[in-house]
């Protein structure tokens, strides 16, 4: 799954750990979300959409084929 955290987080001038201190995280749970190499639980998702004031689905793409998920 691909997020905009990184995007968003820049736009708004916003560190990893002012983020990370914001949803209640450690920064390295950031990092890691920005890498791509953790997917957030659906409660951090929600934390971070209400941090941004967006959408889930405005930070998180979720990409069915890459996901292996046929509807």
């Amino acid at each position: 799954m691909k997020n905009r955290i990184q995007e968003l987080r820049k736009e708004r001038r916003v560190t990893q750990s002012e983020l990370a201190d914001a949803v209640k995280v450690t920064r390295q749970t950031i990092i890691s979300l920005e890498n791509g190499k953790y997917n957030a639980s659906l409660m951090l998702a929600h934390k971070i959409a209400q941090y941004f004031e967006m959408n889930i689905e405005d930070i998180f793409i979720f990409d069915k084929k890459e996901e292996n998920i046929y509807c």
